[in-house]
C-alpha cells in the first residue's frame, strides 16, 4: 500500500481454501474420505498387507503402483489418494478378501460399493481443481493473466452430477469460487483490477472471453489510458534533453 503495489492473493492456497471446506459440505463426502484414509493407513501400516498388494496387483495386471497418504493441510494429496484408490480398487479388494492377511475384524475396511461409486465421481469434479493448482503453482510462466480464465473455466466445469453429497460439493464450491473471487466478474475503472489488465496483454486471453462486452471494453479503455499517461512521462525527459543540445550547439546570428 506504501508504493501502490496491488496485492494479489495466492491463487493455489485460494483453491486449496475452496476444496478443502468444499469437501466437508456433505457428510457422506466426509466419511468417504475417512473411510478411504483408514483404509490407506491399514496398507501403510501392516507390511504383509502390502506384500499381498503386490503379488494381486501381479495378478490381476494392475500397475505396481503404492497406495498413497493424503495430507490434511494439502487437498491435492486427498484427490492423489483417491485416484490411486480407484486405480488400485480390485487389488486392494482381493487383498483385504484374503484370509490369510486380513483379519475377520478388518474386513470393515473395504469400501462399501457406494463408496467407491462417490470417490469416483469425486474425482471427477476434483480433477479440474488440481489441473487449475499445477497451472497456478507454475515458475516458469506467467499465472496472473492465467487466473481470470481459469476460475471462469472451474466454474462452467461445475456442472452437477446425479448423488446428492457431489451435487452439495458442487453448489458449494461453486459459491466459494465466486465469494473469493468476485472481483474477476466485474472491472471498474476506478479501481482497476490488476489481475484483469494483465489477462487483456497476454495474447492467450486477450480477448476476455470471460467477460460481458461493455466490461471488456471498458478493461481496454483503461489500459490505453494508463499506457498514454506512462508515455507522457516517459517522453519530456528525452525531448528536453535534445532541444537543449540542439539550442546549445546552434551558433548566434551574425
Amino acid at each position: 500500500e506504501k508504493y501502490g503495489w496491488h496485492s494479489v492473493r495466492c491463487a493455489a492456497h485460494t483453491l486449496n481454501l475452496v476444496v478443502q471446506s468444499s469437501l466437508k459440505s456433505h457428510q457422506a463426502i466426509s466419511r468417504c474420505v475417512a473411510a478411504a484414509r483408514c483404509l490407506v493407513e491399514h496398507f501403510k501400516k501392516s507390511e504383509l498387507a502390502s506384500i499381498k498388494l503386490k503379488e494381486k496387483q501381479e495378478q490381476i495386471g494392475t500397475k505396481q503402483h503404492m497406495l498413497v497418504q493424503d495430507v490434511s493441510t494439502r487437498w491435492n494429496s486427498t484427490y492423489h489418494m483417491l485416484s490411486r484408490l480407484l486405480e488400485q480398487r480390485w487389488p486392494v479388494t482381493a487383498t483385504l478378501s484374503d484370509p490369510e492377511v486380513t483379519q475377520r475384524g478388518k474386513h470393515y475396511l473395504d469400501l462399501k460399493p457406494d463408496q467407491w461409486g462417490l470417490i469416483e465421481e469425486l474425482n471427477q469434479v476434483l480433477e479440474p481443481f488440481h489441473s487449475a493448482t499445477v497451472l497456478m503453482s507454475g515458475e516458469q510462466y506467467v499465472t496472473l493473466s492465467s487466473l481470470p480464465h481459469v476460475v471462469d473455466k472451474i466454474k462452467k466445469l461445475l456442472q452437477n452430477l446425479e448423488s446428492p453429497p457431489v451435487v452439495s460439493f458442487q453448489t458449494h464450491a461453486k459459491e466459494q469460487v465466486t465469494t473469493r473471487w468476485k472481483n474477476l466478474g466485474e472491472f471498474k475503472p476506478e479501481s482497476p483490477n490488476i489481475t484483469l489488465l494483465a489477462a487483456s496483454l497476454d495474447p492467450r486471453f486477450r480477448k476476455l472471453k470471460f467477460l460481458p462486452a461493455d466490461q471488456v471494453f471498458g478493461v481496454k479503455n483503461t489500459l490505453q489510458t494508463m499506457a498514454l499517461a506512462v508515455k507522457q512521462q516517459v517522453r519530456p525527459t528525452g525531448s528536453r534533453n535534445e532541444t537543449s543540445s540542439t539550442a546549445e550547439g546552434t551558433p548566434s546570428a551574425a
